[in-house]
């Protein structure tokens, strides 16, 4: 009998393909059909493999998968899924850690740039016939403006790389995990946040969600920076205290920020968020190129099929599952 593989949400067919050949895959997207979260955990209950990108897995969800072997996550963040638990279990936790990189960084300098010079207003104003408002939509230039980065793996150094070179920017750099011996990137390496927040004039954050990264840009935080700075995130959501966010921008503490992550997804019309002044949102599609897409389809399928045929897959989210 094939494994049976449940992916609740749309991948790339590439990935597809890979799973099909060896697996009886359901994916009800795939002819259209909407379930409801008590109907998909139904069939996540009865699966043997797991592959989800926003989906969420919880530990009571996991005592109820007898014979699961293994979760596929589709992306790099995994704070949708109990690891902890999944490795008590014996359940191995496959990732794309390298999958998404360029896009989500590429995504970071696309909103820095919409934030320096009020694309979207302009553009807004455009189409309601104001273009007599052009003047207020003068913005800044990037050059030789001064970028925070803080997180420097993959993503937040390809962001440094292109802001550095491509854009002629001063390039500062948090990462208490970094080895600065050996790091030979453009960034200027600080110590403390604090020793960032008071210089840089774009904050971009590049953090997986912990304790220590919860909440991490809050109202004391957003009080270090200059009035005139711009935030963006396209890590997760709840590193940003939104509270907090909105009440800068509401009261001009801040410039501007744009995010594409957000605390509770997905985020309906009404979140004061959506009503926030000088505020950029995008639905979580920093990842969302389409060679991004089949690269985690296909990273993702393929760490499944390793777990399945018995193999070591080479990204574990969980790696002590594997001892």
């Amino acid at each position: 009998m094939k494994p049976r593989v449940f992916i609740p949400e749309p991948i790339a067919e590439c990935g597809m393909k890979l799973l099909q050949e060896s697996c009886d895959c359901i994916a009800p997207w795939v002819d259209g059909q909407e379930l409801s979260d008590a109907e998909q955990k139904e069939i996540l209950y009865g699966s043997n493999a797991v592959i989800v990108r926003l989906f969420k897995i919880s530990a009571e969800d996991l005592e109820k998968c007898p014979d699961l072997k293994v979760i596929g996550k589709h992306g790099v963040g995994v704070d949708n899924i109990d690891c902890q638990a999944a490795t008590a279990r014996g359940i191995p936790v496959v990732f794309t850690p390298t999958a998404n990189s360029n896009a989500v960084a590429e995504h970071a300098i696309g909103l820095m740039m919409a934030l320096a010079r009020n694309i979207v207003p302009s553009s807004v104003a455009l189409r309601d016939g104001r273009f007599a408002d052009r003047n207020q939509f003068t913005g800044v230039e990037l050059s030789e403006k001064t970028l925070g980065v803080v997180g420097l793996g993959r993503i937040g150094s390809r962001v440094a790389e292109i802001a550095s070179a491509g854009l002629n920017m001063k390039v500062c750099g948090y990462d208490p995990y970094l080895n600065t011996e050996s790091y030979e990137g453009p960034a200027e390496i600080v110590s403390t946040l604090n020793d960032l927040f008071g210089r840089v004039d774009f904050l971009t954050l590049h953090v997986a969600l912990s304790p220590e990264t919860e909440h991490l840009i809050d109202d004391e935080r957003i009080a270090m920076l200059k009035p005139g700075c711009r935030i963006i995130n396209t890590s997760r959501g709840a590193v940003v205290d939104e509270s907090a966010l909105i009440r800068a921008l509401e009261e001009e503490r801040i410039a501007g920020a744009a995010i594409d992550v957000f605390e509770e997804e997905p985020v309906p019309a009404d979140h004061p968020l959506c009503a926030a002044p000088n505020l950029l949102l995008t639905p979580h599609i920093s990842s969302s190129s389409h060679e991004s897409m089949d690269r985690m389809a296909n990273g993702s399928a393929q760490g499944v099929l390793d777990v399945l045929n018995g193999k070591t897959p080479e990204f574990v989210a969980n790696p002590d599952v594997m001892k």
